[in-house]
């Protein structure tokens, strides 16, 4: 399997754990609807910007694997991060200015979770059926980029100096076999003269 495709299943993963997360740390707890925003946005800051993050991400490499489907892609994905946008403006205005703050930044978030799974199902078909063409493509660059870092890759002293041993000796191999070519060689041209010198006393 491509790492693209094994990084976009990683990132899907990751993506739902997250999810999870804030629906079960978050939303399944109705004391933050009253808390206040700032208390609300700094419990829950670090996961919100994680799947925004991720959802992004996931985005761009379904946008490389899938050309084709890029309008429904982009949709599904704004579907999905607007409401975690107006998640993120709501608690990050000034308190005074939106009654009900929190409330209404958990609403949307909740709207947010929901429309996830449109854009986790699209990511997901991604990686079943990604685009011949562009597979192609990316399993040629693997195949090159690894051609490269081997080539690159410098051989530690330990490993050269066992190399250069084993050189050698498959060396004098060599040349041992070349000099036992030339003895049976030799003792042939002997035994063709042995044999017609018997040939000679066989005569009548």
């Amino acid at each position: 399997m491509l790492l693209t495709i094994k990084d976009l299943e990683s990132k899907i993963n990751y993506l739902e754990s997250l999810l999870e997360g804030v629906s079960s740390n978050i939303l399944a707890n109705i004391s933050y609807e009253r808390a206040s925003p700032e208390d609300l946005w700094s419990k829950s800051e670090t996961d919100i910007n994680a799947i925004r993050r991720t959802a992004e991400e996931i985005r761009d490499i379904m946008l490389l694997l899938k050309p084709e489907k890029a309008p429904s892609i982009r949709r599904a994905f704004k579907g999905f991060i607007q409401p975690i946008n107006i998640f993120i403006e709501i608690l990050r205005k000034p308190s005074e200015q939106v009654q009900d703050a929190s409330k209404q930044a958990l609403d949307h978030l909740r709207r947010a979770v929901a429309e996830s799974q449109e854009f986790i199902n699209a990511a997901k078909d991604v990686v079943k059926n990604p685009s011949e063409s562009i597979l192609e493509i990316l399993k040629l660059k693997e195949i090159y980029e690894t051609k490269e870092y081997i080539s690159k890759v410098s051989v530690p002293e330990t490993v050269f100096a066992r190399l250069e041993h084993f050189k050698r000796g498959m060396e004098t191999l060599k040349l041992r076999i070349l000099n036992l070519e030339q003895v049976v060689q030799e003792l042939l041209k002997q035994m063709d003269k042995l044999q017609e010198e018997i040939s000679r006393f066989q005569q009548p």
